[in-house]
């Protein structure tokens, strides 16, 4: 396979790297209808609750010291009504506020 088309493929789908992540993925959508009912606020919780720059999350990722999550920040995962809204592995989780966010990473730093 030509790495050309390797790259085109990691490049198109969202769940495709060609880096480390964590063990955890969680994609927060900024798009402008998810902004306009609070995701840039929220992922500055999310960088602050997890201690990252928000600036390399929104430039493409940033994973924590202890390797367990990656935070990016995408364009669209279909959920604009339900805004704050996060994927975070394969699981949509929408109406986020900081406590439900904080109880999301405990659970899964406690392996559920």
């Amino acid at each position: 396979m030509e790495p050309t088309h390797v790259r085109s493929v990691v490049g198109f789908y969202t769940l495709f790297y060609d880096h480390p992540v964590g063990k955890h993925v969680i994609q927060v959508c900024d798009d402008l209808p998810c902004a306009l009912r609070g995701a840039d606020q929220f992922v500055e919780h999310v960088c602050q609750k997890l201690n990252l720059d928000p600036d390399k999350v929104r430039q493409g990722g940033q994973t924590t010291e202890d390797g367990q999550f990656t935070v990016e920040t995408v364009t669209c995962i279909a959920g604009c009504h339900n805004a704050p809204l996060a994927q975070i592995d394969l699981d949509y989780f929408e109406n986020l506020d900081e406590k439900k966010f904080d109880e999301i990473v405990t659970q899964l730093r406690n392996g559920h």
